[in-house]
């Protein structure tokens, strides 16, 4: 009953703003604190939800990384298993013996392939295992093109460095009171004739009913 009862709280919105009159039934704050809305997305599938550029975007840098090694790893795997598949008399100087050291081998073998390294102790020979080969070498190029444009993508994206102190105050400034905080810019760069637009989000009673109401 309770759930029935907050999803037909949630429906009664206010048009005006499509916010709904009380933060409290919807999830709390109007826009994160890495500065994206609040927003649940529905209708659509998960693949149609998300722009993959940007989401690798503002990855942390962390799971951006984390990302790309986890794939690569995967990626080499597959093509393991597959050179196993199509045998490894197929690698002209594959010496190991056991399934383990030939897939040790092929492992290796592949990373190789997918970098287009190539060191030349292990050689494809044969028309299947030639162009699984040339296949991987071909998909090594296009992921590592990906990685760059992401990767130039980060590097080149814009970035304010902006802290902001953690506390603001309500207090007398200029013969009024004033809203104030303090802001920064951390790294090496400065701010001039900076402008600043705040958007205060209150909820305020009004004939007895809470609602949410805009600043500027």
């Amino acid at each position: 009953m309770f759930s029935i009862k907050k999803i037909s709280e949630i429906s009664k919105t206010d048009n005006s703003t499509g916010f709904g009159t009380n933060r409290s039934w919807y999830g709390g704050r109007l826009v994160q604190k890495n500065g994206m809305p609040n927003v649940e997305k529905r209708g659509s599938n998960f693949l149609e939800r998300y722009s993959w550029y940007h989401t690798f975007l503002l990855l942390p840098r962390w799971k951006f990384f984390f990302v790309l090694f986890v794939t690569y790893i995967l990626i080499n795997l597959l093509f393991a298993i597959l050179y196993l598949i199509i045998g490894t008399h197929h690698l002209q100087g594959i010496i190991g013996t056991s399934l383990i050291d030939r897939f040790t081998e092929c492992f290796f073998f592949s990373t190789q392939t997918f970098t287009t390294v190539g060191y030349g102790r292990i050689s494809p020979v044969g028309f299947v295992a030639s162009s699984l080969a040339t296949f991987e070498s071909f998909l090594g190029l296009l992921n590592f093109a990906i990685a760059t444009g992401l990767f130039y993508g980060r590097f080149s994206r814009p970035q304010a460095f902006l802290k902001f102190s953690d506390n603001a105050i309500i207090a007398p400034y200029q013969e009024g009171i004033a809203f104030m905080l303090r802001m920064v810019p951390y790294k090496n760069n400065y701010l001039s004739n900076a402008e600043v637009k705040l958007m205060l989000a209150m909820s305020v009673e009004e004939d007895g009913k809470k609602m949410n109401k805009f600043f500027p």
